[in-house]
C-alpha cells in the first residue's frame, strides 16, 4: 500500500470525464456506437435550455429516450428484451418533456407512441451515459446519417462536444467497479469501536472513494463480521428519521467491536447509487405518496442500481475471501458469492422503527426481498 499511488488517466477515462463534464452542465455530447452510429445527446433534465440546435447539428430529429421502469409508470409496457424506448421529442415540447423526466407524469395520452431500442442502440447507450453520470436517465438524442469517424470529430470540434463510445462506457463501469487500489491507512477511534483503523481505496476511473474500517483483527479473522454500508448523508451525517441507515451504521461497528472484531465496507453508492441528487427527487415523489421502489422507477432508475463488485474488490485487496455478512438484502449475499467472496453465514441488522420510515421498512420487506429474520441455516 503506497500513499501516493500513480493511477495514469486512459484515454478512455479522459473521454468520459469530459462527457460527464458537459452533460452536467447540460451541454451537448456525441455519442458513437461499435459499428459508428453516432448520435448528439443531451440530458432531457435541461430539456428548458435551447435544443433546436441539435437538430441543426445532427440533421435529424431529436428523440426522446426513456428507460423501461419510468415509462411503466405511465402505463405503457414493453417487450421483455427492450430496456429503453424513444419517441419524436419535438411534439412533446420542453414543458412536458421535463414533466416525464421528473417523474411528474401519471399516463401518456394515446397519441404518443414509443418504439423499443435495443441494447446495442444509441438510446440504449445515451440512458446508460446519464445513469453513470449521477443524471437522470432520460435522453434527448438527434442520429447523425453520417457514419464517417472523420466527419464525426470534425463536427464534434465544430460546435466543442466531447466524443464518448459505447467502449468508453463499458471501460467506465469495469475501471469503477474493479479497479480499486488501497492508497492510505490509518488508525480511526470511533465511538462505537475505539480500535479502528480506516483503509482509503482510489478507483481507476477517478470515481468517489470508497474506504473499509476495520475494526480490531477483523482482517485477520478467517471469516470477519462485515457489512456492506452504502453511503447516506441523510441518515448517516444528518440523522435523518426517513431511513434506517445511521442506526444501522453505528449498530454494526458496535457489534464487530463486541465479537473482536469485523470490517465495515462504507461504499460510495448514495441513494442506491443513484447519486444525493435523485435521491433528493425521489423523496420528494415520495412525498406525494410514492413508495421508494416507486419514485426510483419513475425518475428512471431501477429498484437498485448497485453493483457489489466493488465490495468483492476491497475484501480481495484486503486478503478476505470468506466473511459472516451483516445484511438484511439477499442481493448482498447473491453478488459477494458470485463475484468470488464465501459467505459462511448471514447475520440480520434489524432495529426498531420510528413513524417516518416504518413503510420504507415495509416496502423492504415486501419489493425487494429484505429479511430482518436469522436464516435458519
Amino acid at each position: 500500500m503506497t500513499q501516493g499511488q500513480n493511477i495514469a488517466t486512459s484515454p478512455s477515462m479522459h473521454r468520459i470525464a469530459l462527457a460527464f463534464g458537459a452533460l452536467r452542465r447540460g451541454e451537448m455530447v456525441m455519442i458513437r456506437t461499435a459499428d459508428n452510429r453516432a448520435a448528439v445527446m443531451r440530458a432531457a433534465e435541461f430539456a428548458d435550455y435551447d435544443t433546436g440546435q441539435m437538430q441543426l447539428v445532427a440533421d435529424s430529429a431529436p428523440l426522446l429516450c426513456v428507460r423501461r421502469p419510468l415509462l411503466e409508470t405511465m402505463g405503457r409496457q414493453l417487450p421483455s428484451q427492450r430496456q429503453v424506448a424513444s419517441t419524436l421529442a419535438g411534439p412533446l415540447g420542453a414543458e412536458r418533456i421535463l414533466k416525464i423526466t421528473f417523474g411528474q407524469e401519471t399516463e401518456l395520452s394515446s397519441d404518443i407512441s414509443f418504439m423499443g431500442e435495443g441494447a446495442q442502440s444509441l438510446a440504449q447507450l445515451a440512458t446508460t451515459i446519464l445513469r453513470q453520470a449521477k443524471l437522470l436517465p432520460t435522453a434527448i438524442i438527434a442520429a447523425l446519417t453520417s457514419q464517417d469517424p472523420h466527419h464525426h470529430a470534425r463536427l464534434a470540434d465544430m460546435y466543442g462536444m466531447p466524443i464518448i463510445n459505447a467502449f468508453d462506457s463499458d471501460h467506465h463501469d469495469s475501471k469503477a467497479h474493479w479497479q480499486l487500489f488501497p492508497t492510505t491507512k490509518a488508525s480511526l477511534p470511533l465511538a462505537a469501536a475505539p480500535s479502528s483503523q480506516i483503509v482509503m481505496f482510489r478507483s481507476e476511473a477517478g470515481d468517489e472513494n470508497h474506504f473499509a474500517i476495520i475494526v480490531g483483527k477483523g482482517d485477520e479473522m478467517a471469516s470477519p463480521l462485515v457489512r456492506l454500508h452504502s453511503s447516506c448523508i441523510t441518515g448517516d451525517i444528518l440523522g435523518s428519521l426517513k431511513c434506517d441507515c445511521g442506526p444501522q451504521l453505528q449498530t454494526a461497528l458496535a457489534k464487530m467491536d463486541e465479537a473482536g472484531g469485523g470490517i465495515l465496507l462504507y461504499l460510495a453508492q448514495e441513494g442506491r447509487d443513484i447519486g444525493l441528487m435523485n435521491k433528493i427527487r425521489a423523496y420528494a415523489l415520495q412525498d406525494g405518496g410514492h413508495d421508494t421502489v416507486v419514485a426510483n422507477h419513475k425518475l428512471g432508475f431501477a429498484t437498485d442500481e448497485r453493483v457489489f463488485i466493488p465490495a468483492a474488490a476491497m475484501l480481495q485487496q484486503l486478503g478476505v475471501v470468506s466473511v459472516t455478512l451483516m445484511t438484511n438484502n439477499p442481493d448482498k449475499v447473491n453478488q459477494l458469492q458470485q463475484f468470488g467472496i464465501e459467505v459462511t453465514k448471514r447475520v440480520p441488522l434489524a432495529l426498531p422503527t420510528n413513524p417516518h420510515n416504518e413503510a420504507y421498512l415495509k416496502t423492504k420487506q415486501e419489493k425487494t426481498g429484505h429479511n430482518f429474520e436469522e436464516d435458519d441455516s
